[in-house]
């Protein structure tokens, strides 16, 4: 995978990934909001590539996310990283999906699944992992999901 990298301000990365959805937000009635600390340190990474991993996560809680439901985008350092976090107030994602999720052609059924080649998540794993993190979710049926992924901080 080839790759422009750059010292990314995590701020940046989630202004231009908002704005991909304000629309959509609008029309759903889905509040979505920011949780960054304004000293956070930038991220080492190719700014379009984690731009998509970041607008294919929002796209995912925005499809599971009912009218007059909340996504929450946040980041904080952990040690020589940072972790960038998409959650929501959805369904949650069923306990027997969680540990495949993040492979090719897996796809969680249900009445909001709409289409798609169950490929966005695979991608978004050799995204993050190309750069040298790694990403995972943490849900509770009825409860929503929380995806994950972190970046080595720009040096």
């Amino acid at each position: 995978m080839e790759m422009e990298l750059s010292s990314i301000p995590i701020r940046e990365l989630f202004e231009k990934a908002v704005a991909v959805f304000k629309t959509q937000l609008e029309e759903k009635a889905v509040n979505l909001s920011l949780n960054v600390l304004e000293e956070l340190a930038n991220v080492k990474g190719d700014n379009n590539k984690i731009t998509w991993v970041l607008t294919n996560l929002i796209s995912n809680a925005l499809r599971y996310t009912s009218s007059g439901g909340h996504i929450t985008l946040s980041a904080e350092s952990f040690g020589s990283y940072v972790q960038v976090s998409v959650s929501d107030d959805g369904p949650g994602i069923p306990y027997e999906y969680q540990s495949k999720i993040f492979d090719k052609f897996v796809q969680v059924k249900s009445d909001k699944t709409v289409g798609g080649s169950g490929l966005g998540l695979a991608i978004c794993k050799e995204i993050v992992r190309a750069h040298g993190g790694t990403i995972w979710v943490d849900s509770v049926p009825g409860l929503g999901s929380k995806f994950t992924f972190a970046l080595p901080v720009a040096e």
